[in-house]
């Protein structure tokens, strides 16, 4: 019992890991600390001193003990080396094919050990669910609110292959911009050994993790044992949180190039995005890459080695997200009552699940869309995963013209079918019966168009003008005043301005205003809408702002790109509901905004007024008849009917009047009414510990869908398309005998048989004989020969007609050749008889 002491740590790491190499508690033989330095103590923290001391102790004895091993390994490999190479060369000089032998049983022995060595860095070092927590939360808090849809604003035109990034710094919990300060919180450990990673890598600082403890995390300085750079972090268990208690960042080393933490799990969890997009980005890429964003130096092996994991990762991504999708869908109806999260799968020929598209909207979504305007903006985006498909989302605008996402769906391919399918779960979840009052915008994919008209017969589909501009300029990408003319007519509120801008796309050029007119502009101009939506929008720019914001979840496995969605809708509702707490007008944000506008306008108004509520507003010349009566608020601009918000005249007249223009908006824009859009938001989802087990498995698509379109490599056929009087092609060796149409739609007789199918050239029972060539050599025709030239055979031979005797030959045809004598050739049966 004296010489007793306790047992080492425990760690979570795997010992047999040749990554892994824990700090060792150098012990002397009564149990003492052999330590000969004071640690890291010093004046960079106040709060280093109020560490446990044996915190400190463990990290010395740590810090000697890895001292004392790497000198006394190296001391011993060179002893080692020494007498090994002295052994073999005495060995060779008495025996060279005994030594040749034992060379390759080494060689053979150290082969094995490398791949006994592979195999055990192909464990993963983190678990899938961890990462996938990770990146779920770092994409929430880097997302943004997005802004409100401003009125009459040109989108610009964006490639859809490259959505627009924005990222934001992250700030957690504290306003510091020091992501390492003392007292700063993390979720979980790997949260802070990420960052910690990203700050040696970018500040180019050779650490090294020197604590591998369960609750304790800490990094120093791998270049020299002198610097005191040093970060420590524990977990907190009364905040359930992991703090930072220690830090020295005063790093007085010359950097190196090398950073200890830039191993092959660490490469390969940085470039799993990247690989997960370009499959074929290689080991050279990688290091080059390395090389210029962090001027840091990898060697091949590392990189090769990171790449491999990386892929091998993904293929176990990709496997294991569809097994939880049943667990996912029956946790979200779990914890939040009245939602609809629904799996559809089709089965394979061996009887298993096979994922084919899943549908969720939320219990909260369904409520708020209650106090939303009647529209719905729908956009489908392509994922960026391995897992091909589409992202379809179901978009409706709040009090303050900002988008809310309703449902959201993912499904494999975009096309009528999956279409009619969302719509119908939309449909049904959000009580719209057959569309009637309801308006649906977005592009015009004709599997949209037919499944708007199957599921919401009655309700008013208007297509997104931007795209109606992008089709108009393949024709005329050469006008420069195209895009101004066509919104122009977008946005007109009037019959009248209607008119008049269409005359003035008319008079610019006649051929784009016969192209827009067979774009039926009346379900894209403002001047034709239904009223009572109280929506002005003619473009599908608020589904496009949602992609936007969704781009680096687009890149994630299946689950976690639902998760992150869901997320950011839960931060999405709780930083506009503070925001709403603090706003005191009648109105929202935006119609505040527009009323400032107006206002503008109004003052240089002259108002003459009428009876029975009714007034006369002078602007620039002409006049504008509002009407400002309880049953019915209107102006002959038809601006205040289409929006809900009092257009200039009317404010002028309101204003004349001594009235608050506040109280003439439409209650959809009200305070109260944005307030009870974000009273309630999605409730919290539990980790996927805690997901529902023994659910029936889903496989993933054995085959990627296939888009819509002409399918990549397929032969175009350039074959021009003959015309309906023009004859079919000429028959295939193979092919049965047709007969051929003329140009005149006649069939073809023979001139000598009379049969129908063929001409003269082609018959075969009066065959036409070639005619003989003309006599090249002259001397046989100066010596006047009495034997004529032979005459070639006739290559196609005529069949002897059975009952013919050969003995009376039947002259079928007579030609004569030119020459000074005339010469008959008779022909028989199926020979030429020899001349008298």
């Amino acid at each position: 019992m004296k010489n007793w002491w306790d047992e080492g740590l425990v760690y979570q790491s795997d010992p047999d890991d040749p990554d892994f190499d824990p700090p060792d508690s150098s012990l002397d033989a009564d149990g003492g600390s052999d330590s000969s330095e004071s640690g890291v103590e010093g004046d960079c923290e106040s709060d280093r001193e109020n560490d446990d001391r044996e915190n400190d102790g463990d990290e010395d004895r740590a810090d000697d003990g890895d001292d004392d091993r790497a000198d006394d390994r190296a001391d011993d490999g060179d002893d080692d080396r020494a007498d090994d190479r002295a052994a073999d060369e005495a060995a060779g000089e008495d025996d060279g094919g005994d030594g040749e032998d034992d060379r390759a049983d080494d060689g053979a022995e150290s082969s094995k050990k490398r791949k006994r060595g592979k195999e055990k860095k192909d464990v993963p070092e983190e678990d899938l669910a961890e990462r996938f927590e990770f990146e779920i939360e770092e994409a929430v808090a880097n997302w943004f609110d997005e802004f409100q849809i401003r009125r009459n604003q040109i989108p610009e035109d964006e490639n859809e292959d490259e959505d627009p990034v924005i990222t934001r710094d992250r700030k957690i919990r504290l306003a510091s911009d020091d992501k390492l300060a003392i007292g700063r919180t993390f979720f979980t450990g790997f949260e802070f050994k990420e960052t910690v990673l990203h700050y040696a890598m970018k500040h180019r600082i050779n650490a090294k993790q020197s604590r591998w403890e369960k609750d304790k995390i800490s990094f120093r300085c791998a270049q020299r044992k002198e610097c005191e750079w040093y970060v420590y972090a524990s977990y907190d268990n009364d905040r359930q949180l992991w703090v930072v208690k220690t830090k020295c960042l005063d790093h007085k080393c010359t950097s190196n190039g090398k950073c200890k933490l830039l191993k092959r799990r660490v490469i390969g969890r940085l470039f799993m995005d990247k690989l997960r997009l370009q499959p074929n980005f290689m080991p050279l890429d990688i290091q080059r890459h390395i090389k210029e964003q962090w001027k840091l130096v990898s060697t091949i092996g590392q990189v090769q080695d990171g790449r491999l994991l990386a892929l091998k990762w993904l293929k176990e991504e990709y496997a294991q997200q569809f097994a939880h999708l049943r667990g996912y869908v029956a946790e979200i109806m779990t914890t939040n009552p009245g939602s609809t999260a629904i799996v559809d799968t089709i089965p394979d020929a061996k009887g298993n699940d096979v994922f084919n598209r899943i549908y969720v909207c939320l219990g909260a979504m369904k409520n708020a869309f209650y106090y939303c305007r009647p529209l719905i903006g729908i956009d489908g985006t392509f994922l960026k995963h391995a897992v091909k498909g589409c992202l379809f989302t179901a978009i409706a605008h709040d009090a303050n013209n900002q988008i809310y996402p309703v449902a959201w769906a993912t499904v494999q391919s975009e096309n009528a079918d999956n279409w009619l399918w969302f719509l119908n779960q939309l449909k049904h979840d959000l009580n719209l019966k057959d569309g009637s009052g309801y308006v649906v915008i977005s592009d015009r994919c004709k599997g949209i168009i037919s499944a708007v008209k199957s599921a919401l017969p009655n309700a008013e589909h208007r297509p997104c003008v931007k795209h109606i501009v992008e089709n108009l300029k393949k024709r005329h990408g050469s006008l420069d005043l195209l895009k101004k003319l066509v919104w122009n007519l977008a946005w007109s509120y009037s019959d009248s301005q209607y008119k008049a801008n269409l005359n003035e796309m008319r008079a610019y050029s006649m051929s784009l205003y016969e192209d827009v007119i067979k774009e039926e502009p009346k379900n894209w101009c403002r001047a034709w809408f239904r009223l009572g939506s109280f929506c002005e929008d003619v473009d599908n720019n608020a589904t496009e702002s949602f992609n936007a914001t969704v781009v680096k979840a687009r890149a994630k496995a299946l689950v976690p790109m639902m998760e992150t969605i869901r997320r950011q809708a839960m931060a999405r509702i709780s930083k506009r509901k503070e925001k709403i707490s603090r706003w005191k007008k009648k109105t929202s944000e935006y119609v505040s905004d527009i009323l400032e506008e107006e206002w503008e306008i109004a003052v240089q108004c002259e108002v003459t007024k009428g009876t029975h509520g009714k007034y006369e507003v002078w602007k620039d010349g002409s006049s504008n008849a509002v009407n400002l009566t309880t049953d019915q608020w209107d102006c002959s601009c038809c601006k205040w009917q289409v929006t809900g918000i009092p257009c200039e005249h009317a404010y002028a007249a309101i204003n004349d009047v001594g009235k608050d223009v506040e109280d003439f908006v439409v209650p959809m824009f009200n305070t109260h009414t944005w307030q009870e859009q974000y009273e309630t938001g999605p409730e919290p989802v539990r980790g996927q510990m805690y997901w529902p087990t023994g659910l029936r498995l889903i496989t993933a698509p054995l085959e990627d869908p296939v888009p819509p379109g002409r399918k990549k490599g397929e032969k175009k056929n350039y074959n021009r398309i003959k015309g309906p009087n023009e004859s079919p092609k000429k028959k295939k060796k193979g092919e049965p005998e047709k007969l051929k149409l003329g140009r005149k739609g006649t069939t073809m007789h023979c001139r000598s048989c009379g049969e129908a199918g063929h001409n003269a050239a082609g018959c075969k029972k009066f065959p036409k004989e070639k005619k003989s060539r003309k006599k090249k050599n002259q001397d046989d025709e100066a010596a006047g020969s009495s034997q004529p030239p032979k005459e070639k055979k006739n290559t196609k031979k005529t069949k002897k007609s059975q009952g013919t005797s050969t003995s009376q030959p039947t002259i079928e045809h007579q030609e004569t050749t030119q020459g000074p004598d005339t010469i008959t050739l008779t022909q028989r049966s199926s020979q030429w008889e020899p001349w008298e």
